[in-house]
């Protein structure tokens, strides 16, 4: 896959998807009925008949999906994904017989019917592009629409009939976020987050549907600029674009600088603005205080629990 079209697939994925979206949840996914034979799940897009045991899942979430299968200990037989040869926090072994194909350019409806799935999972925002009623001709179809990462893991387990079992795995989650969380005096601490773009487009994050933001609202991070306090930004999914001249928004004590390397340009850019006097006069980079994250690279609760780790690590005096 050229690297060409990952910049536009990303900002499309970020816009509108709730983990891949942030197209409206709709009414959250429930599982209204177990038979002998099916769990009747009601989803965003109406009600579908999952079998009890499926045995070839084609999941249509990126790798956040994945990595929330994997770790229930289901594996799909193939997934799509941002760049099939470098899944983060996902080795060989795990993927060893899953199918990766990317996200980027038309997802072929033939080639979805060749892997012959018995069911069907995708977050809405896949889900709409390829069209659910052309999914559910091939298998039966579920929408995720949950507007976090912890949000989809519940959804995606109570496919299963494992919902109860992932709302503990959640809530124990999130009491550890509240424990690192007095461990750091979050509530005290200022951070700004930011992106370099190609072509010196900057952009700060407030919020999802990046995950990255939304454990650090988590945390109780204070978060500079506080946009409340600042005319004119216009965020959108997450994130205002700035001009260069607006850098000194960024004035955290500590930055986090979420980079891809899978975007072609991306890493000279930051090359690039480091050179600027203005970047040398954040408040951040003048006390050594800024910390890269791969701002796709934390998929899944799997993701949730690493990045908590690298927040925490970044974060301690």
């Amino acid at each position: 896959m050229s690297r060409n079209f990952i910049l536009p697939l990303l900002a499309i994925i970020l816009a509108l998807a709730a983990c891949a979206g942030s197209a409206p949840a709709g009414r959250p996914l429930q599982l209204a009925e177990t038979t002998a034979s099916y769990r009747l799940i009601r989803h965003a897009f109406g009600e579908t008949r999952a079998p009890l045991a499926p045995q070839r899942i084609l999941a249509l979430g990126e790798e956040g999906l994945l990595a929330d299968l994997l770790d229930a200990g289901i594996r799909p037989v193939a997934s799509n994904v941002n760049v099939p040869d470098n899944v983060p926090l996902l080795d060989a072994a795990e993927l060893a017989g899953i199918a990766l194909f990317p996200s980027a350019g038309d997802i072929s409806l033939e080639t979805l019917s060749a892997y012959q799935p018995d069911l069907i999972i995708g977050t809405r925002f896949f889900i709409e592009q390829i069209g659910y009623q052309r999914l559910s001709s091939i298998a039966p179809t579920i929408a995720l629409s949950g507007a976090t990462p912890l949000d989809n893991y519940i959804e995606t387990l109570t496919i299963f009939g494992r919902g109860e079992e992932a709302q503990q795995t959640v809530a124990a989650f999130r009491a550890e976020v509240q424990a690192v969380a007095g461990r750091l005096n979050a509530a005290e601490r200022q951070v700004s987050m930011v992106t370099i773009y190609p072509g010196a487009n900057i952009a700060l994050w407030f919020d999802g549907p990046s995950p990255i933001p939304l454990l650090v609202r988590e945390l109780g991070l204070q978060i500079r600029p506080d946009p409340a306090t600042v005319n004119g930004l216009n965020i959108r999914n997450g994130r205002a674009f700035i001009s260069l001249e607006q850098l000194a928004l960024a004035s955290g004590e500590t930055m986090l600088l979420l980079q891809t390397s899978g975007v072609e340009g991306e890493a000279q850019a930051v090359v690039e603005l480091q050179s600027n006097p203005l970047w040398q006069q954040l408040p951040a980079v003048q006390a050594q205080r800024v910390v890269p994250l791969d701002r796709i690279g934390y998929p899944g609760l799997r993701g949730q629990r690493a990045l908590l780790g690298d927040l925490q690590r970044a974060l301690s005096p």
